[in-house]
């Protein structure tokens, strides 16, 4: 990613040393430019602040924020292991790589090539998370592949290595990855659903993937509601053969022995993925861009569903759809089975099926069709076309950035 011109979207203590220092004079009695993201390491962080060195995480995280508040719209902390906190508008947390063997990374250049590739990545319009997370790709792809010469240059290919993708942090830590795989890795049609009727009727139409994704389910007196429609819905699947997830309701799918869960970004936080895990249910987690699938890879689940592939009114988001491009990025890239969902018709089911795909998601191109069972023999006819026709072109080297810069 180093071919394009660097704008000054990225600085660093190094190339602008004279613009952070009239920044920190000045900055508290006026508001002056600030640059879309600092790169900076722990001891330059320290040094910008005034204060100790920055032994904690506690107190890279307090730096981080007080550096945002006066120097960038938002920061990267690079540590001199395999850790780097990231302060964005987007997202905050760390970022790390366990396979990646500790290594003084300013002693060895590595910085060097974080900032360049950070920068290189703005100029190409992803916001700064997602620059931050191709940056620290390219600089393991590089610590990883030093030439002969000793120069630090990453593969142009870097970001299709899943060696490369960082893990990303929960708001609250966990240590829990890794959870049961599942019996049938080919998802294929994968409805998704509002009630127990709707799981008895795609499954009798054929169907082997459900989800229950029941809505306003927080109102006062749903429990029991919600229990007998996933009581009934697990007994539909069972019946069928059928691979089932509950949407969010993590606790409700244990106590019933349901097969797995379907949890969204906001709920990772706040399930109980020990007691998932323990209990032998399967797990997929949404995701809608690179952070997101970086906090997914770190949980090690059954599989990750990316979308919105195509414009959807399934509920209101600030995404970009991804397109076919992107689904077959993430296809390449992820070892686990990959489901696009977002907008899907039968064409659009075709496409999918030809990036190669475990499974494609389907809401309203089945439970708004005239006739259901006819929408999925069409939808169960183009994903058979898909899969049997050759691969979609190559996955493009990068993705495209899910986000408006603007946003």
């Amino acid at each position: 990613m180093t071919g394009l011109a660097h704008t000054a979207q990225a600085w660093t203590v190094h190339g602008n040393a004279k613009e952070l220092e009239q920044m920190r004079q000045t900055c508290r009695e006026q508001l002056l430019p600030r640059p879309a993201l600092l790169c900076v390491n722990r001891s330059e962080a320290a040094a910008l602040l005034g204060v100790a060195p920055l032994t904690t995480r506690n107190a890279v995280e307090q730096a981080a924020k007080t550096l945002r508040t006066w120097a960038c719209q938002a920061v990267v902390i690079t540590g001199n292991d395999d850790a780097d906190y990231a302060d964005t508008p987007q997202a905050s947390g760390w970022l790390y790589l366990p396979g990646l063997a500790a290594q003084p990374v300013a002693d060895t250049g590595g910085d060097a090539v974080f900032a360049a590739n950070a920068a290189t990545a703005l100029a190409r319009g992803f916001v700064a998370m997602e620059a931050i997370i191709l940056a620290k790709m390219a600089t393991a792809d590089a610590l990883r592949h030093r030439n002969a010469a000793g120069v630090l240059q990453p593969r142009a290919d870097f970001a299709l290595h899943i060696s490369n993708l960082p893990h990303f942090s929960l708001p609250q830590p966990t240590s829990v990855k890794g959870f049961s795989a599942l019996s049938d890795a080919n998802l294929g049609l994968y409805a998704v659903v509002d009630s127990a009727q709707w799981v008895e009727r795609v499954v009798a139409a054929g169907v082997s993937t459900v989800q229950l994704r029941i809505k306003n389910a927080e109102q006062t007196g749903r429990r029991e509601f919600i229990r007998q429609q996933v009581r009934q819905a697990i007994a539909a699947a069972r019946a069928a053969g059928a691979q089932l997830f509950i949407n969010d309701h993590w606790q409700l799918a244990i106590e019933e022995g349901a097969y797995g869960v379907h949890l969204g970004q906001e709920d990772l936080h706040i399930a109980d993925l020990a007691a998932i895990r323990q209990a032998g249910l399967r797990l997929g987690i949404s995701t809608h861009a690179y952070w997101e699938v970086c906090r997914a890879w770190a949980l090690q689940p059954s599989y990750i569903a990316c979308g919105p592939i195509h414009p959807t009114q399934a509920k209101a988001m600030p995404w970009i759809a991804q397109g076919n491009d992107n689904l077959a990025y993430w296809r390449l890239l992820l070892p686990l089975p990959v489901v696009g969902i977002g907008g899907m018709d039968a064409l659009r089911t075709e496409q999918a099926a030809q990036c190669g795909v475990a499974g494609v998601a389907v809401i309203s191109a089945i439970t708004a069709a005239a006739s259901p069972e006819a929408a999925i023999a069409q939808l169960q006819e183009a994903l058979k076309r898909g899969r049997s026709r050759p691969k979609a072109a190559a996955a493009p080297f990068l993705p495209k950035s899910t986000l408006s810069s603007l946003a």
